[in-house]
Parts: structure tokens; C-alpha cells; sequence
């Protein structure tokens, strides 16, 4: 059996594992406030890490070149 060949079994096995757990959202119906006020500020966090970085790369440049 080739590289490939074992790549894309790892592949699938990978997924097809990882699909069974993500079934086992404890958030999406979650009760308590305390777990809701984390799900919103972790939604949160993901949605403006992308926007931090590309500014930090962005000022990183501009200092460099100042």
C-alpha cells in the first residue's frame, strides 16, 4: 500500500471517529447561564481572532518598514 493510499484511509478513519463525538454538543442545548455566557464570549473570541491577527501582521509590517 502506497503513501497516498494510507493517507486517505487515515483520513477517513479520522472522520469517521471524529463524527460519532461531534454529536456531543453539550452547548447547543444548554440550560445554566454560566455556560450560555461562555458560549457566547468563546463565539466571540473566534469571530475577532482572525480581525487581531491580520491588525497585529498589519502593524508588525508598517513598523518595520517606518
Amino acid at each position: 500500500m502506497n503513501f497516498l493510499k494510507k493517507t486517505r484511509l487515515l483520513w477517513l478513519f479520522l472522520t469517521l471517529a471524529l463524527a460519532r463525538s461531534a454529536k456531543a454538543c453539550s452547548v447547543c442545548a444548554v440550560a445554566t447561564e454560566e455556560a450560555r455566557y461562555a458560549y457566547y464570549f468563546t463565539t466571540g473570541l473566534l469571530t475577532l481572532m482572525p480581525l487581531f491577527m491580520i491588525g497585529g501582521i498589519v502593524y508588525y509590517i508598517a513598523k518595520k518598514y517606518r
